[in-house]
């Protein structure tokens, strides 16, 4: 269980390195992009998920694991951009 966590912890810091890496190519602004590629990235664990329903072996339990914390990585972005537009629109840049 706790490699779950950790992968799931770890892939959320990818995420935010690569939401960070667009921030600063756009020009410190925050745009449609950032809201994007988490929700992305929560479809993609959402369809991971179902695959691994077609599987009846053990593997397809793995993949059930991986798609949630796929999804997870994906939702835990998604709330930290949405906070992160808030604050930004809060001090009044863009």
């Amino acid at each position: 269980m706790e490699v779950l966590i950790l992968w799931t912890l770890g892939m959320w810091g990818v995420q935010l390195l690569l939401e960070w890496v667009v921030y600063r190519l756009q020009g410190r602004r925050m745009t449609w992009l950032q809201s994007i590629l988490p929700c992305l990235t929560l479809l993609g664990g959402a369809v991971v998920i179902m695959i691994s329903m077609d599987m009846d072996s053990w593997n397809g339990i793995g993949y059930a694991l991986l798609g949630f914390t796929l999804g997870t990585s994906g939702l835990l972005t998604l709330i930290t951009v949405a906070i992160t537009a808030l604050v930004l629109r809060r001090r009044g840049r863009n």
